[in-house]
């Protein structure tokens, strides 16, 4: 057996070689005019490629970690000096999927200098779930760069209702099933085996059915395999029969194997050590629940949609709606469910 890959240096040679870099950059861009991004290599790699920092046009510092196209990672405004988004570039004539983490204010570039060598060291050490240690990282520092934690609200709480009873249910079948819980770590959907998908939706709004699509590859089936859209109305309820998502963690910590893979999971998301009054005090019943097949009849917007079946170079998001009052729920639960569970 090999031995653990060791950190790198970072703390004070790692930070060097990034400034050194985005001077070059610097120098680079001022003898030369140009609207387009500089990029260079610094020695790490991704799953998907090199790590590279960037200087634009405006002259603001990027570290760009390569990503797939179905991992997902939200955009991340929140700090005003720090913003993390996706982006598409040319490297070596070859398009590539970045996140994309950019230093907004000039007074910042030692601070973010700190935050970039410290995310490189962590896909680095740890290059799986790259979509996960940079949001963690980015967390970590958010005091430093102006920001603070996503607030907690109804709606958001619902979401993450869902996903979880989802993954209790999944728990019952398979108490091996919390490594299919990969929305936290950037999967393309809330669940995913070796061939099979989940996405989980939810409202609270008492009419309507229609759901939110984020990205095109929220809705691509994996490949021979198959994708099922799990969508619940949730109502705030202080009956007896109602939980809080605290309650539905703890059921998924009774039924797990792997408790550490579970608060993992659920620290990506903030739940962990979470004292916020709306968490604690908010509790759901479901109130409607349906199940649909996305296939080819479903519609949906994917990578199949384009010429050359990919999103065309320059769409930088992509989100539409969907309403599922036009669509026959066919999907059977405890199948999707098994099936899933038994595919890990």
């Amino acid at each position: 057996m090999s031995a653990p890959q060791q950190p790198p240096v970072f703390s004070a040679q790692l930070r060097e070689t990034l400034d050194g870099l985005w001077e070059r950059l610097d120098r680079e861009s001022g003898s030369t005019a140009t609207t387009l991004m500089r990029s260079a290599e610094i020695g790490i790699s991704a799953p998907e490629g090199a790590v590279r920092v960037g200087r634009d046009a405006d002259g603001r510092r990027h570290l760009l970690v390569p990503i797939s196209l179905g991992q997902r990672l939200d955009d991340d405004l929140r700090s005003a000096g720090v913003h993390l988004t996706t982006r598409v570039l040319l490297v070596d004539e070859l398009p590539i999927r970045f996140a994309d983490l950019v230093c907004r204010r000039g007074h910042l570039n030692g601070v973010f200098s700190g935050l970039a060598a410290d995310m490189c060291a962590r896909v680095a050490v740890r290059p799986a779930d790259v979509p996960f240690r940079i949001a963690q990282t980015l967390n970590s520092w958010r005091l430093l760069l102006g920001g603070q934690a996503e607030r907690w609200t109804v709606p958001r709480l619902a979401g993450v209702f869902a996903e979880l009873l989802v993954l209790e249910r999944m728990l019952e079948v398979e108490p091996a099933s919390v490594r299919a819980w990969q929305g936290p770590i950037g999967a393309a959907q809330d669940f995913r085996s070796t061939r099979h998908a989940i996405e989980v939706k939810a409202t609270v709004s008492t009419s309507g059915r229609v759901v939110g699509i984020h990205g095109a590859e929220q809705l691509e089936r994996p490949p021979n395999g198959c994708l099922d859209l799990a969508w619940f109305r949730l109502a705030v309820s202080s009956a007896p029969g109602a939980r809080s998502v605290l309650d539905v963690l703890d059921a998924c910590r009774r039924l797990a194997d792997r408790v550490d893979l579970l608060e993992s999971r659920s620290a990506a998301i903030g739940l962990n050590d979470c004292d916020d009054p709306v968490v604690a005090g908010t509790r759901f019943e479901p109130v409607d629940e349906r199940w649909y097949d996305v296939d080819e009849s479903f519609p949906r917007i994917v990578p199949e949609s384009f010429r050359h079946g990919a999103v065309p170079l320059g769409v930088l998001d992509l989100e539409y709606l969907v309403d599922l009052d036009n669509i026959p729920s066919g999907s059977n639960r405890n199948t999707a469910l098994d099936r899933l569970a038994k595919d890990l």
